[in-house]
Order: C-alpha cells, then sequence, then structure tokens
C-alpha cells in the first residue's frame, strides 16, 4: 500500500483564492440584462443521501448542494455555483457533508457543514478523487482516485481533524475500482469494478476480495444498515436498473452469472449512476426519472419524495460586433499556415490564400510558389535546402508532393485514399514521415521516396503532432496524448520517442503534469544537432537540453512571453523560427534575442456584380409557416433586393442587363442552411467546400480549429480562391489542465489565459469555444471577456454556464468531466431542470442528435443516403463502405429508437417552449453536409413540424450569429443565400436531401458543377 502525506487547509465560507479572486471582475450592468428565475420540480442525473438521523437529505442538483426536509419540499442551496459539486454523503453525525468539486480545475475531496458553512479542501494535487464516503466512526473518506494510473481506492485519515493527513492506497488491480462504501461496522469495503464487464465487490480487512455481483454497468453499492444486503445501480446506454445482491455471496465468472441480484425497478426506469439509500422499513431510495424515488425490496413503487429548487440569476446583456460580407479594401493576411524556416535561415515557406508562399527574410513581399484552386498545406524542408514537401489535393485528395526547389519540378510521393498530412523529411532526404488521416482516424507512415515503399510507424495514436527526427534519422519525436487513466478519456500530452527499426518506445516529460505541445505543429522539435528540442507548453516556447536518445537531460528553460506555434529550426541550430499572434519571429540561442520577420501581403474580398431573377412554384423564407407561391427573387450583386410576385418584366429586365435567369420550376425555393457545430480542417482539400454545397449547406459555425487555419480558410473563400461555406469559427478550445483532442489549448498556472483571449481578438474569432476541463470560473472570465470584444462563447455546460451569460450550449449528449451528463441520461432523457434552465435564459443548444445515432439510423434505414452521386463525388474514397458497414453496426442497436426518441423529445420541449434550438452536427465525425441534412429530419422524426425544424437551421441560426435579416431568411436585403430542392420538405422533410441548385452569395452553383473538378468553378 501506498502512503502520501497531505498538507491541510480550510477555508473561510466566502473566502476565495487568488485566481478566483482575480476572475470575479466587476461586471458592468446593462440596461437590457435580463433577471431570470426557474423552479424546478426534477433533476438530470442528480444525486442524494439522507442524514444519519432521517431527517434531512442533501441532492447536488446541477453541480450545486442543496439541503431539504427528509419528507420533501423546498430545497436550500448551501454552495455556491462555482463548485460543481457532485456525489455528496453525510459524516455519521451529520454534522458534515463530504463531496466531490471541480472547483479548482481538478476534482478533488471537499467537506462542508450542513448550513454551508466552513467548506474544507481534503485532497491537493494534479491527480482527480472522486466519490466518497465516510467510515462508520467518520475518521477516514475513502474514494476513487487515478493516482496510481488507474482508479484504484483510497483512504484519507481525518480522525485528527477535518483537514486530513495520511493518504493510503487500498486497491490496486489493473481494473478499475470506484465508488467505495464502507459496510455499517466499517471492517469491509463494497466497490464497483469494471471487470468482466462490470462487478460488484467486497474487500474485507484483511485484502481478500470477492464478487458479490456481476452486472454490466454495474456502480454505486451502498449496504444495508444491518449488513447482509447490497444495494447498487447498473448503467449502460440503453439499459439502466436498481439491483439488490447478498452481501455474503458469491457471483460466477460471467455477467449476469452466480447469485444473481434482484432487480427491483421497471426495464424502461431511468436510473441514475449514483449510491442508492436504505430507508428505515428496509426500503429503498434512489433517483430516476428526474425524481426522488422508493421502491421496496419485492420491487413496489412507494411514493416519490417532491422537492422545489429555485435557481436566480441575470443573464448579461452585450452588443454583438457585426460581421460584413461586402467588398472592401485590402486587408492584411492574418491566415499564415504553418510557416517553416529554411535550413540557412534566409527563406520561410508556408501556406495563405490556399497556395504556397516564400518569404526572403530580408524581403517583406513573398512569393507565390503554387497558384491554383486547390489546398496546398503543411511545407517542410529538407536538411540541405533542395527540396520541400508539402500536401496537395490536386489529383483529388491531399497527398505528399515534393518540389525541386531549384529546378521548380514537382512530384507526387504518396497515393493513399483520405489524406496525407504534415510531412517532415529524414536527415538524409530520402524518407518523409507523414501522418494519413481518415476522418478522425491516424496513422504515422513513412514513404521511400526512391521506391515508393509506404511504412507505418505507428496506427494506435490518436492524432499526434507532426514527427521530429533525430539528427541521426533512427528516432521520431512527436507529442502524443497519455491518459491519466483509461476510465475516462483525458490525459496530458507527452513526448513519444519512437525508433524506426523496432525498438522500444519511450514517453518521456520535460515538465511533469504539463502539456508538451497540443500535438499540432508546436513540438516537440528537435534540434538538428540533436542536442535540444524545442516545444510549446501553456502557449509560450520552452527548450529542454537532451540526451542522445532524445530523454531530457535537464529542467526546461522559458524562452518567450507570447503565444507561440508552428516552430522550425535553422540547420545550425542555432535559432528558432516560430509564429506569434502578430506575425513571425526568430529566437536567437546565442543572445536570447527576438526578431520579426515581417510579411507584407494583402488579400481583397472582390464585389460582385450583375442582376439575377430566380423563379419558383414555392418559396419559403426561413420564417413564416407558411409557402408563398409563384414568385421572384431578384437578385443584385450578392444581395436580394426584392421578393415579389412572379412577372414575366423581372426576367425580361434580367435578361436586358445579361443578368441570369434561374428557372426553379415546381422546386422549392428556401434559405441556405446553416450548420452550427462543424469542425473545419484540411483532411477533404478544396473538395469540404463542394461538400457543403453540394447538400445545401451557404454558412457553417466552426467552434473549435486552428487559428490560423480558420483565417487561412475565411481569406480564401471570401477572396474567392476556392469555393465553400461562409464561415463563423473559433480558434482551440480553452480547456484546463487536462486535455483530448489535438490542438486543445491548456490554460495552465503560467497565465496563459491573457493569451489565448488575445489571440482570440487579434485574429478575430467568431466566437470562443470553452471546454469540459476549465474550471467554471475561468469560464465566467472568458464570457466576460469575450462579450466585451463584442462575441458569444460556446461549451458543453448547462449550469452555471446559463448563469453567467454563456450563449450556446453544445450537444444534448456531449463529453461532460464528470463522467456522466448533466443534460442527459443514459437513456437520452432530458428533465425539467434543463428544460427550464434553456427555455428561461434564451441559451441556445445545439443538439447534435445525428451524432448521438441519428445518422447511423438514417443509413441503416435507406443506403441512398451513401449512394447518393453527391457523397461519391465529393468524399473520400471508400468513406461510403465504411458509413455503410458501420450504420449496420451501430445504428440499429438495441433501444436507439426509443433513445432518439427521447432525445427528439428534448428538442420538441424546448423549442415549444420558447427556447432556441440550432441545427449542428459535429462533423467530421459524421459527413460534411449531408449530416445537417439528416440532422434537421431527425427533429422532425423526433417531434417537431417541418417548419419548426428547417427554422433551425435557417432563421434562428442566423439570429444566433447576429445575423438575423442577413441570411437564414428570403427578404429584400438579406445576403443572396439560396437552396432549391425538388419536391417541397415543409410537407415531407426528406425533399430537403434533393438540393438542385444552391446560390451562395449570389453566386450560382447547380450540383452537377458541383461533382466536378475545381478547375470548372474557380477562375
Amino acid at each position: 500500500m501506498s502512503q502520501v502525506s497531505v498538507p491541510p487547509r480550510r477555508r473561510p465560507s466566502n473566502a476565495l483564492t487568488p485566481l478566483a479572486a482575480l476572475l470575479l471582475l466587476p461586471v458592468a450592468a446593462h440596461a437590457q440584462d435580463r433577471e431570470v428565475r426557474v423552479t424546478v420540480s426534477e433533476g438530470t442525473n442528480m444525486a442524494t443521501a439522507m442524514s444519519p438521523d432521517g431527517g434531512r437529505m442533501v441532492l447536488d442538483l446541477q453541480g450545486t448542494l442543496w439541503v431539504m426536509d427528509a419528507g420533501g419540499g423546498e430545497a436550500r442551496a448551501i454552495t455556491d455555483m462555482y463548485y460543481d459539486a457532485r456525489q455528496p454523503q453525510w459524516a455519521p453525525d451529520g454534522n458534515r457533508i463530504v463531496f466531490q468539486s471541480f472547483r479548482d480545475g481538478r476534482w478533488h475531496i471537499w467537506s462542508i457543514r450542513p448550513d454551508g458553512s466552513d467548506p474544507v479542501q481534503h485532497t491537493f494535487g494534479p491527480y482527480d478523487e472522486r466519490e466518497p464516503a465516510y467510515s462508520p466512526d467518520g475518521g477516514t473518506i475513502v474514494f476513487a482516485s487515478d493516482r496510481s494510473g488507474n482508479y484504484d481506492i483510497w483512504t484519507l485519515d481525518i480522525s485528527g481533524g477535518p483537514t486530513g493527513g495520511r493518504l493510503q492506497q487500498v486497491t490496486n488491480a489493473p481494473s478499475h475500482e470506484f465508488t467505495p462504501q464502507w459496510s455499517p461496522d466499517g471492517s469491509t469495503l463494497a466497490y464497483a469494478s469494471d471487470r468482466a464487464l462490470g462487478a460488484i465487490v467486497v474487500r474485507e480487512s484483511g485484502g481478500s476480495t470477492r464478487v458479490v455481483a456481476r452486472t454490466a454497468g454495474a456502480i454505486s453499492p451502498t449496504w444495508r444498515p444491518d449488513g447482509t444486503q447490497i444495494a447498487y445501480v447498473a448503467v449502460t446506454r440503453g439499459r439502466t436498473g436498481l439491483y439488490v445482491a447478498a452481501a455474503g455471496s458469491e457471483a460466477g465468472a460471467g455477467p449476469d452469472s452466480g447469485a444473481a441480484p434482484r432487480r427491483l425497478t421497471a426495464d424502461d426506469a431511468d436510473v441514475f449512476p449514483f449510491r442508492p439509500m436504505w430507508g428505515t422499513g428496509g426500503d429503498l431510495l434512489y433517483t430516476a426519472d428526474g425524481r426522488i424515488r422508493r421502491v421496496t425490496l419485492d420491487g413496489r413503487q412507494g411514493e416519490d419524495v417532491p422537492f422545489e429548487a429555485t435557481f436566480a440569476f441575470t443573464r448579461p446583456d452585450y452588443e454583438r460586433t457585426p460581421r460584413s460580407f461586402e467588398a472592401g479594401g485590402p486587408e492584411p493576411v492574418l491566415g499564415i499556415v504553418a510557416p517553416t524556416v529554411s535550413p540557412d535561415g534566409r527563406q520561410v515557406a508556408f501556406t495563405a490564400l490556399g497556395d504556397l508562399w516564400l518569404l526572403d527574410t530580408g524581403n517583406a513581399t513573398p512569393r507565390r510558389l503554387t497558384d491554383d484552386p486547390f489546398v496546398d498545406v503543411m511545407p517542410a524542408w529538407s536538411r540541405d535546402g533542395s527540396q520541400l514537401a508539402y500536401a496537395s489535393d490536386r489529383e483529388g485528395s491531399l497527398d505528399i508532393w515534393v518540389r525541386d526547389m531549384a529546378s521548380g519540378a514537382e512530384r507526387r510521393a504518396t497515393t493513399l485514399p483520405g489524406g496525407e498530412v504534415g510531412p517532415a523529411f529524414s536527415p538524409d532526404g530520402e524518407r518523409i514521415a507523414f501522418a494519413s488521416v481518415m476522418g478522425l482516424q491516424s496513422a504515422v507512415q513513412m514513404v521511400d521516396l526512391a521506391t515508393g515503399e509506404l511504412t507505418t510507424i505507428r496506427d494506435d495514436l490518436f492524432a499526434p503532432s507532426r514527427p521530429s527526427f533525430s539528427p541521426d534519422g533512427r528516432t521520431i519525436a512527436m507529442s502524443v496524448l497519455s491518459q491519466y487513466s483509461t476510465r475516462f478519456r483525458e490525459g496530458r500530452n507527452e513526448i513519444l520517442l519512437q525508433p524506426l527499426d523496432g525498438g522500444e518506445p519511450r514517453r518521456v516529460t520535460a515538465a511533469e503534469h504539463r502539456n508538451m505541445g497540443v500535438r499540432a505543429l508546436d513540438g516537440p522539435v528537435w534540434s538538428p544537432d540533436g542536442r535540444r528540442m524545442a516545444y510549446v507548453s501553456e502557449g509560450v516556447l520552452w527548450l529542454v537540453e537532451v540526451d542522445d536518445t532524445g530523454v531530457p537531460s535537464g529542467p526546461p528553460l522559458r524562452l518567450n512571453n507570447h503565444h507561440t506555434d508552428a516552430l522550425s529550426w535553422t540547420g545550425d541550430s542555432r535559432s528558432i523560427v516560430y509564429q506569434t499572434t502578430r506575425g513571425l519571429r526568430r529566437y536567437h540561442l546565442d543572445d536570447g534575442s527576438i526578431e520579426e520577420i515581417p510579411v507584407d501581403l494583402e488579400w481583397q474580398r472582390p464585389a460582385r456584380e450583375g442582376a439575377a431573377v430566380v423563379h419558383a412554384a414555392r418559396v419559403w423564407d426561413g420564417v413564416s409557416d407558411d409557402i408563398s407561391r409563384d414568385m421572384d427573387l431578384i437578385l443584385e450583386g450578392n444581395r436580394i433586393t426584392a421578393v415579389l410576385p412572379h412577372s414575366d418584366a423581372h426576367h425580361d429586365a434580367a435578361a436586358d442587363a445579361g443578368g441570369e435567369v434561374v428557372d426553379a420550376g415546381d422546386h422549392t425555393v428556401l434559405p441556405g442552411l446553416i450548420d452550427m457545430h462543424s469542425h473545419m480542417g484540411y483532411g477533404m482539400g478544396e473538395a469540404l467546400g463542394r461538400a457543403f454545397l453540394a447538400y445545401g449547406v451557404t454558412t457553417i459555425r466552426d467552434p473549435t480549429s486552428d487559428p490560423y487555419e480558420i483565417a487561412e480558410r475565411r481569406e480564401s473563400i471570401d477572396s474567392g480562391r476556392r469555393i465553400g461555406p461562409r464561415e463563423f469559427a473559433t480558434g482551440r478550445t480553452m480547456d484546463g489542465n487536462r486535455i483530448y483532442y489535438s490542438g486543445a489549448g491548456s490554460l495552465g498556472p503560467n497565465g496563459n489565459l491573457a493569451l489565448e483571449l488575445d489571440r482570440a481578438q487579434h485574429t478575430r474569432y467568431s466566437l470562443i469555444k470553452t471546454y469540459v476541463r476549465l474550471p467554471d470560473l475561468i469560464q465566467r472570465r472568458i464570457v466576460q471577456f469575450a462579450h466585451a470584444i463584442g462575441i458569444p462563447v460556446a461549451s458543453h455546460e448547462i449550469y452555471p454556464a446559463v448563469a453567467h451569460g454563456m450563449d450556446h450550449v453544445e450537444h444534448i449528449s456531449g463529453t461532460s468531466r464528470r463522467g456522466y451528463s448533466p443534460k442527459v441520461t443514459a437513456l437520452y432523457r432530458t428533465y425539467d431542470d434543463v428544460i427550464q434552465l434553456l427555455t428561461a435564459s434564451g441559451m441556445t443548444i445545439t443538439p447534435t442528435m445525428a451524432l448521438m445515432g441519428g445518422w447511423w439510423k438514417w443509413v441503416g434505414d435507406d443506403p441512398s443516403w451513401t449512394t447518393d452521386p453527391r457523397f461519391e463525388a465529393v468524399f473520400p474514397e471508400g468513406m461510403a463502405e465504411s458509413m455503410a458497414a458501420r450504420a449496420a453496426l451501430s445504428g440499429r442497436a438495441s433501444g436507439m429508437d426509443d433513445m432518439l426518441a427521447d432525445a427528439g423529445r428534448t428538442v420538441t420541449r424546448v423549442v415549444r417552449g420558447g427556447g432556441k434550438v440550432v441545427a449542428g452536427t459535429d462533423s467530421p465525425i459524421i459527413p460534411y453536409g449531408a449530416a445537417l441534412v439528416a440532422e434537421v429530419e431527425n427533429y422532425v422524426w423526433g417531434g417537431l413540424t417541418e417548419v419548426e425544424a428547417l427554422r433551425t437551421a435557417t432563421s434562428v441560426a442566423a439570429e444566433a450569429l447576429a445575423m438575423e435579416g442577413e441570411i437564414g431568411t428570403l427578404a429584400a436585403g438579406a445576403l443572396a443565400d439560396i437552396l432549391i430542392v425538388d419536391g417541397n420538405p415543409l410537407e415531407d422533410i426528406e425533399d430537403l436531401r434533393r438540393a438542385r441548385i444552391v446560390i451562395k452569395d449570389g453566386e450560382v452553383f447547380r450540383l452537377e458543377d458541383l461533382l466536378e473538378p475545381p478547375s470548372t468553378l474557380v477562375p
């Protein structure tokens, strides 16, 4: 057993940490700030516990602890909204309540008095501690922790006082152990384990263990007061239940075998994953179906315990910064992507406006190396400077190309399906390592330039960084995800040293519990002489000495104080060129000086000229309940100037002016669609823009992307270099110390929040996205900053996000730091607390039902989704087959239709209650463009009318973007974003699949043209 000493800490009831005091800045009131007050009588995934005397209950409704009489009634909050307090348990004497809290950015064990006074933090450090419970004598707290690299059971001795003392590890099995509970006499522990799909384990004081129940998803055991039985719950996707097992039994080897536990709840019960409570009469109280329920041991349902809890907060008002799509004067290019310095230090290659550029460091004006409508990205120099490798989709998919810098001759080095990106030359220039990407799957591979032979280096890494070779070419270094445990997916980025000769890989770090880059272009990058590695951590540049194998041999050195990205060394190992929020810089190792590298490059949005008329039998304006018939839309430039009853005179006038007449015949004309949650990238090359337009999507909101890539896409599309939807986007997610996705910005203790916010403003984010491991106090500070510069903030959170002004919440069912969602249960059900908070506040929700299984349902039911000519023309080779195969496996999962129906009812309740639902997809997990059409169909299947569903992807989405009247509608003065479909989707939503013509910003695209190579679309 491991033993660790923990320093005590006690905090006054209203005390704030220095960080919290800094972040809780005063916020000026606005005339339109709105007071919101809602009283709820249901909770989504709430836990509760009965006091030892049976007189009171505590519940953790939406991350706040509430206390009420045991018989029910009004609940009183005893913690503020920033604790994210979960899974409370009473001390045996009833004087304290222990719980897990995320207040400081990690899950730690806290306790508080029942009146809300004297909060005490018991555990500290970089690890997570969860699911605490007191020992019967009150002298010890038991909990689950990932301190050992696995979730094990630990105890904390608090016999010397509530601030605690010695920590002791109790279990160390290869499986995860969690939700521990003492037996009534204190001699035995019961806990859940994920061994054999799920088990309840009893551990005797001597260390022996036995399994008393095997049930898939078993969790949260609780002893009967006489010690004879253990009640627990089981929660899996699509099935939940409350069970009771004999405490002295021993289960068989397989799931649901041996001494079978008894199920006490109905098959359709929505039981929450928390400890049940034994009543004085031998019955059980538990949380399920949004309520505190009661059941007898023979399965008879008793009376619920009613409660009411009131949330009161102020929704701040602010003025949104307008976004213009009109032609204007030249603007400086912000979208400089993946700059890399030549070995002699005299040139920098980079991507901008869709092409490769070369900058002589003594001349601020770069010159184009490529000039075409394709995507050319991620250049990399050979060590002798004679060759430049990069990724290009000029042959239909992203491949690695090599350019001879003397002659300009180019050759294609890879021909794989999907996308190959991030090339890196071996020191001898004979091989190139790269990432091969298909959707979210990636493999690190290497190509021999002489023979074309491909070698797979790793195919089991989740989105590693660009590889960097050791000087001898025998090892590559990458930033890779290292999880704290496999129970939850988050971790930290460490350096992987991967031998290329079959040796054992090693994971190392220059600083424990700090992220080594974001797994992109920010390191680790080996110096050519092999003595150092450069990397970015918490936004700034660091350098560490390494030994011959790449293992750090000394402490890291911080080199700058500004936001840093895209690292590359000069060949002499004496300087590092990198990207900052305000341009390129060179750090000189000899004297520590930092040199600016100016780049003078501009772009301009061209004016669209000419008139056009669209005549249609049916027009829906994106707002009204009804269709208008036999109408003409008059276009001038990129705007709709009028929507009028049809007249031949309109056609004649357009023809006389040399304009285009678009006869939509018996089709329906409606606004271009808006996808409010789609993650863009370079994996599909220029075909990405065509994919969206082919399905009628003319606007997207990207809630996470590389900050310089979003600027490059915006400038390339707005300048006409390539086609695609208009984009409202943010850079990398702002997350806490633990991360998961590549590119996630970790806001650590070194103060890089200010750097991230500065970049958001300077590179013109349309919104900011905060992610799940970021503490609520810091999320509040980000909301304040974003609103001050006129942009919204999105997150996965419901409360307190709604209280401190968060604008958007993403996903009904999305990643949550808790291991369960506060918005939806395992059965995809949402209760009164979430519905009221959404409808009363006006915070938008993007449900992403297609991601929850709706896409797979439609593809499984109707193969035409993937045999559609659009799908085969714009998506990578093999994608249709892989989608169909996955749909066959997952789309018809047991109970999925019922679960999706429940999610659909949530969408319907929010819309009918006056809330704001906007359609989004979370592509590329599911296909761009096509998934949005499926999403809207899901809403109709779930209960909305066709008009209600269509508004979520048109006028309501436009309002969420502060673009009402500009997009999402067909009205005089609106931008000319128009979709023409065969049939009438207001009567049959499936007709939304049948796009025939798309007009984006006044430019007409016929479906057959969008399926052709881009040379026919961009001059």
